[in-house]
């Protein structure tokens, strides 16, 4: 619904996809943890921040079998938007014995009127340099009006 001050709008994380576990090849799987900011400037400004999962973590390897968490369906912001927002993406795989390792940053701002970027974004969409295609990690997500 459009409103006097702009777009009712949700951002929802459909699915991820890792590239590289950053694990040796011994190990099966890599131990994941999520973290989105998305916000907006319009309105006096509105930050809404998720962790993913909210405990613990996603075992995920980099198999293409089982590379892949589909269905998320995770919904990272919801509130009324005019012409600003900006999505950072940030993930870690956790090591016992020494430090994590960081997936690549994944950063976008959307400016202009929010009603011409209510779309699914994801890689490929939009040529080979697409931002939701990074080295060792892929994501895909929602903008759209409500």
């Amino acid at each position: 619904m459009s409103g006097q001050d702009g777009t009712r709008i949700r951002v929802t994380l459909r699915w991820l996809q890792i590239l590289d576990d950053l694990e040796p090849f011994f190990k099966d799987k890599g131990e994941f943890v999520f973290w989105a900011k998305v916000w907006t400037d319009n309105g006096g400004g509105k930050v809404q921040e998720t962790r993913m999962p909210r405990k613990g973590h996603y075992p995920i390897s980099d198999h293409p079998r089982w590379n892949r968490l589909n269905n998320l369906d995770k919904v990272l912001f919801e509130g009324e938007v005019v012409d600003h927002l900006a999505i950072e993406l940030r993930g870690e795989e956790l090591d016992q014995l020494s430090g994590n390792d960081q997936l690549e940053f994944y950063t976008r701002t959307f400016t202009g009127p929010i009603q011409d970027h209510v779309r699914v974004i994801q890689p490929g969409d939009e040529g080979s340099d697409d931002p939701e295609n990074m080295a060792n990690w892929r994501i895909g997500y929602e903008i759209e009006a409500v």
